[in-house]
């Protein structure tokens, strides 16, 4: 009768049978080791059962860890991660939420905060928690469990996610993989404070990778807010009459703003915008650059009406507004900086590129139109000059932006003078207005 009972515990109590069925547990060997941009290191620890009880060194180890690891070692594998399995609850995110960010003000912490504590948001996070790369960080755990009877039970992993989810375990002669994190909690309990690889079996690293998440994806509204704080007068002009789509304040240069070599600071500080108005195409939109100081952004007032030639210049080219209306996904951000489309710095590192290309007369024909000479983007790294004639030059181009209706073979690449990337280079190709390749 007492052995019909116990069959009937194990199977309704615990899932996996091999709790009950398993011979007596002789030794636990966790083997934790790292290696990377560093002197590698490694960590062996080996729990022994003397008599039923288990001990690390001298120090009895808690029977209830024990009895959890075996347990999750012997669970069904999940195939994917879960929110419940990873301990990310309504209560652990609305704690865990306090922790972070560290600066901000009031109403970007806010931000912050509340995304971070909502479940739904977390949930539509989490897969990207298990597929980013890492270089120079290699670590890797193997835990062997061996019984009286010579049997084996091995657990390992070499993942940089959190939990280092997920495992790979042989406890039953066949190994399956699994994303059950309680294998990754009950070796942080079982290791030292401070052991190797502790900090990843834990939930700090998930902590850390989910704050850093969430701020990714709330990034364009926290630069809003702390535009919004730091020049709430005038963004509220701007506001008016242009749809805002990013937007941040920043002491960042450019090809075409900002300190140029190596000057001292205190270096200009400017709005960095991509603005809309509801008049333009829906695959065009304004890139602007406008000075920040004493708590205002010069020329908001005046922007509408000082963008208006380029933007007209910038959409009167027929070739071009046919290309872009059979590819709508190809889009065009007009640039405009402090005053005028194509700035002082943009002149002179179009002059600098030109004369290394041997194209002066180019870069001369252009300082002749400089104030009405419109500068685009099509794509993020092709950059083209607009003449008021509607011919175009392609200034720079870097992959993986579009050769519109070209191709590269069509284009002769050759470094900048000020920098260049293995993906481009500086072309100063011109365009008819009929959209023909000239020189």
């Amino acid at each position: 009768m007492r052995i019909a009972i116990t069959a009937v515990f194990c199977l309704f109590f615990f899932a996996p049978a091999a709790l009950c069925q398993r011979p007596a547990l002789r030794e636990i060997t966790i083997e934790s080791e790292w290696g990377g941009l560093g002197e590698s290191q490694n960590l062996n620890l080996v729990i022994e059962s003397r008599n039923g009880v288990s001990y690390l060194g001298k120090d009895e180890v808690n029977s209830k860890l024990v009895d959890a690891l075996l347990s999750s070692l012997s669970s069904p594998s999940l195939a994917t991660p879960r929110l419940s399995n990873l301990g990310i609850t309504t209560k652990w995110l609305e704690q865990n939420a306090a922790d972070f960010p560290r600066d901000g003000a009031p109403n970007q912490r806010a931000l912050f905060r509340q995304n971070f504590a909502d479940p739904k948001f977390v949930e539509h996070l989490l897969p990207f928690a298990f597929q980013f790369t890492r270089w120079d960080d290699y670590p890797h755990v193997t835990v062997t469990v061996a019984f009286a009877g010579g049997q084996r039970w091995i657990c390992s992993s070499d993942s940089c996610y959190p939990f280092m989810l997920p495992w790979k375990v042989n406890a039953s002669g066949a190994e399956q993989t699994t994303y059950n994190a309680d294998i990754s909690r009950v070796l942080a309990a079982l290791m030292p404070i401070g052991g190797l690889n502790r900090n990843r079996l834990n939930d700090e690293e998930l902590k850390t990778w989910l704050a850093d998440a969430v701020m990714t994806h709330i990034k364009e509204q926290w630069d809003v807010l702390g535009v919004e704080n730091h020049a709430p007068e005038s963004f509220a002009v701007l506001r008016q009459n242009f749809e805002v789509q990013h937007a941040r304040i920043s002491p960042y240069r450019s090809v075409d703003y900002g300190y140029i070599g190596n000057e001292a600071g205190p270096h200009e500080e400017n709005l960095l915008a991509t603005l809309r108005q509801p008049s333009l195409p829906p695959n065009v939109g304004e890139d602007v650059v406008l000075l920040f100081h004493d708590g205002g952004i010069e020329g908001v007032g005046e922007i509408a009406d000082r963008i208006a030639p380029y933007v007209a210049l910038s959409l009167s080219v027929p070739w071009l507004n046919e290309y872009r209306a059979s590819h709508p996904e190809q889009k065009m951000f007009i640039r405009f900086v402090h005053d005028r489309s194509f700035s002082e710095k943009a002149m002179q590192n179009f002059a600098a590129d030109m004369k290394k290309l041997g194209k002066e007369s180019l870069a001369n024909e252009v300082a002749k139109v400089q104030d009405k000479a419109a500068l685009v983007f099509l794509d993020y790294g092709s950059d083209w000059i607009i003449l008021p004639d509607k011919r175009m030059i392609l200034w720079r181009h870097y992959l993986p932006a579009s050769f519109l209706k070209w191709t590269e073979a069509d284009f002769k690449f050759a470094r900048c003078a000020d920098f260049n990337a293995n993906n481009g280079g500086c072309v100063g190709m011109l365009i008819s207005a009929d959209g023909a390749l000239q020189r």
